[in-house]
């Protein structure tokens, strides 16, 4: 390749290194998300809107306490293995063990003291296997961020798409062999295989070539502020977890299993449109750190992916929400496309927010999304708590667009007087 090909690979946005991993993130997130509405619509189909319910809080509770069990490592991953050097190997494996540690402990705690005693079986076996399910899970979901940070992104959807593929597959012969908890089953199966292939590539192939090819030019933070960080994500990561969870748990209560279906449909929809953003904000922040001196470069091109997707994605969204929710019947069509329309609605002015968050951690300022987060939580379940009685999962529609909102009003100004200020960071590249 001549010098002026080279040079005019630079130029191109399409062929920058942010927009393909942030390419390879999103057909993560459409691949899994299809496959997600696929299972989902099976599960709908073969099992009553009950137990779909009662299973969705289930798995809703394993995700959640894996996430919390992740200690935030996720978005540190994300943030300094790009500029670990030697220190990757050793860093990833401390947080592996200490999060596995921590999962255990925490499952443990949830499932043996009542907590979960309205969709958790009480059978001891069943509780045993929730608490491996989430310890396999924490990792499951690490291991993608450990790819993200070491600019492997890649193979992100071929794990997700194939597991996605595994439990649609395996679907029908788990319901058959459990109908009630066969749906739980065939979502955590297939991670035993995922994690033996996915960690044997990390460690034994991408974390010599990234310690062998990048040379460190920031390196990890003191363990000092390495906690700082954590700690301030960790906060942000109770309001951001904690409100889903929350939100079908008070659905369950108030309104009842069938209704918290016709909520965890339209939220799922809504919520893969969300992955594809934190796809691409993951990115961002990837390569901003490796590259500070083409920031305004990688600013612009997040920027350009997130409105090229969300757009559209929204107004399809709003305009086919009956069609879509037909997939998993009529009675999800009939009651829950005015919800899914809400929370289309309230995804652009999100953008906005989570636009900050990327800049937040590249300044190591993360705790103004704590206190971000804290705001909106208030927000949100003042409005819920609010209406919920009269409007029913309507509720959930109307706080999401109030809080989404608020943010965008209060970030946007903000956002771009710090966009402004990324021409002080852009210098040539060599």
């Amino acid at each position: 390749m001549s010098a002026r090909q080279t040079d005019g690979s630079r130029r191109i946005p399409w062929a920058s290194r942010l927009l393909k991993n942030a390419f390879a993130l999103m057909i993560s997130s459409i691949g899994s998300g299809v496959l997600g509405v696929a299972f989902w619509g099976v599960a709908a189909h073969l099992s009553p809107a009950a137990t779909v319910g009662r299973t969705s809080a289930e798995i809703t509770a394993m995700v959640l306490l894996a996430t919390l069990a992740q200690l935030s490592f996720g978005t540190i991953f994300e943030r300094f293995l790009p500029v670990a050097g030697a220190e990757t190997r050793g860093f990833v494996v401390r947080a592996y063990v200490m999060c596995v540690i921590f999962a255990f402990a925490l499952t443990s705690i949830y499932a043996f003291s009542g907590l979960a005693h309205s969709y958790l079986p009480t059978a001891f076996v069943w509780r045993a296997l929730f608490i491996v399910a989430v310890v396999l899970w924490t990792i499951f979901a690490l291991q993608d961020s450990v790819l993200i940070g070491l600019r492997a992104a890649k193979w992100v959807p071929v794990e997700n798409i194939l597991f996605g593929a595994m439990k649609l597959a395996l679907l029908p012969l788990l319901v058959m062999a459990s109908h009630k908890q066969g749906i739980f089953l065939a979502s955590v199966s297939p991670v035993i295989l995922t994690l033996i292939a996915v960690n044997w590539y990390i460690f034994a192939r991408r974390i010599p070539e990234h310690v062998l090819i990048k040379s460190t030019s920031e390196g990890l933070p003191r363990a000092k502020e390495l906690i700082f960080l954590a700690g301030a994500q960790y906060a942000t990561l109770l309001f951001n977890v904690l409100t889903p969870a929350i939100v079908t748990l008070i659905v369950i209560q108030r309104l009842g299993a069938v209704a918290n279906a016709h909520y965890y449909v339209p939220a799922l929809i809504s919520g893969n449109l969300s992955i594809f953003l934190f796809s691409v904000y993951k990115s961002f922040v990837v390569e901003a750190a490796s590259e500070p001196h083409a920031l305004r470069h990688h600013t612009n091109t997040t920027i350009g992916a997130m409105s090229a997707v969300l757009v559209p994605s929204v107004l399809i969204g709003v305009i086919f929400a009956p069609l879509i929710l037909r997939i998993f019947g009529a009675s999800y069509a009939a009651h829950s496309t005015t919800l899914l329309r809400m929370l289309l609605l309230s995804l652009p002015m999100s953008a906005v927010s989570i636009f900050y968050s990327a800049f937040a951690w590249l300044d190591r300022r993360v705790w103004w999304m704590a206190l971000r987060d804290l705001i909106s939580a208030c927000i949100y379940f003042a409005v819920l708590f609010l209406l919920i009685g009269h409007f029913g999962i309507i509720a959930i529609g109307i706080a999401s667009l109030v809080t989404s909102a608020s943010q965008g009003i209060f970030f946007l100004p903000i956002s771009i007087r710090r966009y402004r200020q990324t021409a002080n960071y852009e210098s040539p590249v060599n």
